[in-house]
């Protein structure tokens, strides 16, 4: 983001644009950041984590800048950010595009605290009640300007949601700009009426207006419309009016367009590259600091400091001066982890950016190496098994129960995996210590391989499922013989179904856990085949099309937990443009996801969650099978401004616009 020196900006952060990014778990967190960007994982940090990396260097950015390489092993698929939040939400479009739009708030790196972008009040204006709507203005700063100078203002941030409304885009753009809804008439099984966005209006240029159906809360306002993604109109409007229908839209190229972030997109050869370079930064020298309370101090290049997120205690885990130092960023897709190891290795790129995290064995190959440095964080995202809630036998909760039970989580973490991976029970995990729900427990957890196959046997009885050969455990070869054959729910057999899941080259670790996931599923009777899938192939065929019966992603995702609601609510079903790829429906879940948007309370927001969480817990959408530490590797004449922190520093796609090198 800029500013122009005589009107800095208040803050110039690092997007976690976003959502999800909430990625749609790709070899993510998503493997969301933002956006769904797949897998990553969580844990506590361990003890071989270095100290934060800090500078109190505040000399600009030198004109002699360097190239940023990096290496990713996950193509990307489109150049285009609004298809990226909407249908290729890929972490890996994230870490090419996530840092081009503008925003009106942030979330600043490390500690997620929201601040500032383009508002002038430190934290979101609460609104007041219009007749039946609720109304909340908010007043922007003067001077930020997109890269090719125009002016980013109120018109920017309507035409932006007036198109996602108009185009009827999703993805992660339905999670930043919740549209209100209305109860369908025709329908009698539910109430599809919903706290949302009516309008967003720029009343003057520095203006804008906000107009909810009722009063917002916290996801639906601080957390939500009030960080949505802010694009160019002057650039993207002549481009929505001349298209037909979204997807003409989105099957336009973004090449040329301007950015508020440190780098614009150059170019792409698929299979092969991309880049990026450097944007001018009108704010350059602006100095951020992040403390140990999680407030943020932000000094603009002409001295004026000010404070967000409460008074700055404590040490200083984050210290940054406004770039970009790098000329360029140049993204190498190496097609597979070997590559990116040889890549890090041979000296042909400085960081692999991956959601996954370096693999436990690679660090022999890379700790081997003088020139580079490994980290380890805690990760924010999980990876899991999804059931088609749509389709039968996946519909049946107890046929879900069952294949959960059999599903030895603690046996695959420490036994299988040898201790890479930390069994998950929950999709918030313990390191979001305040949003998650210690007190779930995974069906069947403690249980012996045997006891674990008697209960599911149970599960399936007392649901009215039969077999012609009943299996049964055998304790003198320890196994599941016979294995069971022919089974049916109210006569209805199950056809041969597939658990989609990335390759041993992509990640081992989900590789592996599909395998046994489909030996228990066939020891209990169910034909399930693992198909090793490439993880581009998964994320486009969960996304929309409806024909899949079981897959294995990740979810890489923010602190604040609305991501609970995106993934279940039933109006948020995948079909349909949303994030709730299982199709599950479920109304007490709706009901509890309804009262969350409108919390407008911490404390109440996080009992909401942690019914919504039990609740997922017991009807098993979702089976959330592990998490890991984050470990990264890069060369160590990179400097960041942190390496310590939720997520590490692809969380923020590798900080780009605040990497320096010593070269």
């Amino acid at each position: 983001m800029r500013a122009s020196s005589k009107f800095p900006w208040r803050f110039v952060a690092l997007l976690a644009v976003l959502a999800m990014i909430a990625a749609a778990c790709g070899g993510s967190t998503s493997d969301t950041t933002a956006a769904p960007g797949d897998d990553v994982t969580e844990t506590t940090t361990g003890t071989d984590t270095p100290d934060t990396t800090m500078t109190d260097d505040t000399t600009p950015p030198s004109a002699d800048a360097f190239e940023y390489k990096i290496a990713v092993i996950e193509d990307f698929t489109t150049d285009n950010y609004w298809t990226y939040l909407d249908t290729d939400n890929s972490v890996y479009n994230g870490y090419l595009l996530g840092g081009q739009a503008a925003a009106v708030y942030t979330q600043v790196a490390p500690s997620f605290t929201l601040a500032p972008s383009l508002a002038v009040d430190a934290v979101p204006p609460i609104g007041a009640a219009d007749g039946d709507n609720w109304v909340i203005s908010v007043a922007l700063r003067e001077g930020p300007t997109w890269s090719d100078g125009e002016a980013i203002d109120a018109n920017d941030v309507a035409f932006t949601f007036n198109t996602v409304k108009d185009l009827g885009l999703g993805g992660n753009w339905l999670s930043s700009i919740p549209l209100a809804s209305e109860d369908d008439p025709t329908t009698t099984d539910a109430d599809e009426s919903a706290v949302g966005l009516l309008s967003v209006e720029a009343a003057d240029d520095y203006t804008v207006v906000y107009t909810f159906n009722g009063a917002p809360g916290l996801p639906l306002w601080q957390y939500g419309a009030a960080q949505f993604p802010v694009m160019p109109e002057h650039f993207w409007g002549p481009i929505v009016a001349s298209s037909a229908d979204a997807e003409t839209f989105e099957a336009s190229s973004g090449a040329g367009a301007p950015s508020a972030g440190g780098f614009t997109f150059t170019s792409r050869e698929e299979g092969a590259f991309a880049r990026l370079s450097a944007a001018p930064y009108y704010d350059t020298g602006a100095k951020t600091v992040v403390y140990e309370n999680g407030a943020v101090e932000y000094t603009s290049p002409d001295g004026v400091t000010e404070s967000y997120g409460g008074t700055p205690e404590g040490d200083v885990v984050s210290e940054d001066v406004v770039g970009p130092y790098a000329s360029e960023v140049v993204f190498t897709v190496t097609g597979g982890q070997d590559q990116a190891v040889l890549a890090l290795t041979e000296g042909e790129v400085d960081f692999w950016l991956t959601p996954l995290g370096v693999q436990r064995g690679f660090l022999d190959r890379i700790l081997a190496e003088p020139d580079l440095e490994v980290i380890t964080n805690p990760n924010s995202g999980f990876r899991y098994l999804s059931f088609n809630t749509r389709k039968f036998p996946m519909s049946d909760t107890a046929f879900r129960q069952a294949m959960a039970c059999m599903i030895d989580k603690e046996f695959m973490a420490n036994n299988v995996l040898q201790g890479v991976a930390i069994s998950l029970d929950t999709t918030v995990p313990p390191a979001n210590s305040y949003w998650h729900n210690a007190s779930i427990e995974a069906i069947c957890a403690g249980l012996s391989q045997e006891e674990r196959v008697a209960q599911a046997i149970t599960i399936l009885k007392d649901a009215g499922w039969t077999w012609d050969v009943e299996p049964a455990w055998d304790p003198d070869n320890l196994d599941v013989i016979p294995k069971g054959e022919g089974l049916k729910l109210n006569g209805e057999a199950i056809g041969d179904l597939t658990v989609l899941a990335p390759g041993p080259g992509y990640d081992p670790l989900r590789a592996t856990y599909s395998l046994f996931i489909e030996d228990w599923a066939q020891d209990l009777g169910i034909p399930l085949s693992a198909e090793p899938t490439g993880f581009n192939v998964i994320v486009e065929k969960v996304f929309g099309p409806t024909d899949w019966d079981m897959y294995i992603l990740g979810w890489g995702t923010g602190v604040f937990p609305d991501y609970v609601v995106d993934f279940f609510e039933s109006s948020q079903d995948s079909a349909e443009g949303g994030f709730n790829t299982p199709g599950f429906k479920n109304a007490e879940f709706d009901a509890l996801a309804a009262e969350f948007k409108q919390a407008t309370e911490l404390a109440d927001a996080q009992q909401l969650v942690f019914q919504m969480e039990e609740i997922i817990a017991t009807e098993v959408p979702y089976v959330v099978l592990f998490t890991t530490p984050v470990l990264e590797a890069y060369r160590n004449n990179l400097s960041f401004p942190f390496t310590a922190g939720l997520g590490g520093i692809q969380q923020w796609n590798g900080s780009q616009a605040s990497v320096r090198s010593s070269q």
